[in-house]
């Protein structure tokens, strides 16, 4: 099932809610939990109804699929790239694998020790409040930052 979802600009957003959650994926994301033990699971637990970007992006109604649709988002919402020393919370960090793609995003918090706090959904698993690098690894090694503009 897939919702309208448009950007400012009017461009059409691939996305999809999920079905129901598989036994395995529960599994997956208590695994995660205990494998970081200081990040701090959120209000949601477990869901396949959105993914990391439909919680930036799409107040948490879809999971965005497709890896250019968040440059397109960025580009056509106005978003900036700021310096991790200028983040304030409600800006966001989109995480950047080596070719380029848009693995994972999620919203500054706040900030402890000059470190942005974020919250981000981890796959299918909950959302997490956690330091900026205190994720997955699989989701890239570069982070970017953004303020929305408009």
């Amino acid at each position: 099932m897939t919702i309208r979802l448009e950007t400012a600009r009017r461009t059409g957003i691939v996305n999809m809610q999920g079905g129901e959650l598989h036994p395995t994926e529960i599994g997956r994301y208590a695994q995660l939990a205990k494998k970081y033990p200081d990040a701090t699971p959120r209000r949601a637990d477990a869901s396949t109804a959105y993914n990391c970007h439909g919680l930036t992006f799409a107040s948490r109604r879809t999971r965005v699929v497709e890896p250019n649709s968040v440059r397109v988002i960025l580009a056509d919402d106005g978003w900036q790239e700021v310096d991790i020393a200028d983040t304030y919370a409600g800006d966001i960090v989109v995480y950047y694998g080596d070719e380029g793609d848009a693995n994972h995003s999620g919203i500054v918090v706040g900030k402890e020790l000059n470190v942005p706090m974020i919250c981000s959904k981890w796959g299918h698993g909950g959302e997490f409040i956690h330091s900026l690098n205190y994720c997955p690894d699989i989701y890239g090694p570069q982070t970017k930052f953004y303020r929305c503009r408009l």
